[in-house]
């Protein structure tokens, strides 16, 4: 379904909309070929993603979820920035742009791309001038975008228990 940006409702979540963000999740993996393509997010990890610091923009269409996309203030462990190869990310205060589900029917609308930007303002906001994220090999509109967000491509490397990932960073 081909829509304009103006159709659509673009706001933060909060945990009144976590079950739609569960069921949205759901959704997508349902319809994957090869689920290595997303990295399926426990309940309480997204849950912990509508409190701060972490920020949840939703796209909404007539009250309905058709995309969310997380920003993610990470602790050391889930950092993706000590993973760069072809930077030097010392002294940067980094972020990750952790994940983005769009569904189905609303794919097209560059709906990953217009909320990856938008959280990045609140990423300014907050101090951040990197931003990273893993991507798939496989899933190549999660990499498109990427790119057309400015983002750069670093190097590949196994995370989250064995799967291969792509890994980006954006200096904002």
């Amino acid at each position: 379904m081909k829509l304009n940006k103006s159709d659509f409702e673009f706001r933060l979540c909060t945990p009144e909309d976590f079950e739609e963000i569960l069921s949205l999740q759901d959704e997508a993996f349902a319809l994957l070929d090869d689920s290595d393509i997303l990295r399926k997010n426990t309940n309480d990890m997204l849950l912990s993603c509508l409190n701060e610091p972490q920020i949840t923009l939703g796209a909404f269409y007539k009250g309905e979820l058709a995309a969310f996309s997380v920003l993610y203030f990470p602790e050391e462990s889930e950092a993706l920035a000590p993973y760069l190869k072809t930077v030097d990310a010392k002294g940067k205060k980094d972020a990750n742009n952790k994940l983005c589900i769009v569904k189905n029917k609303f794919r097209g609308n560059g709906l990953q791309s217009t909320l990856g930007l938008m959280l990045e303002k609140y990423a300014k906001e907050k101090g951040i001038d990197l931003l990273c994220a893993t991507v798939s090999p496989k899933n190549k509109y999660s990499m498109n975008n990427m790119k057309k967000m400015g983002y750069t491509y670093d190097s590949t490397t196994e995370k989250y228990g064995g799967l291969e990932r792509n890994i980006y960073y954006k200096f904002i």
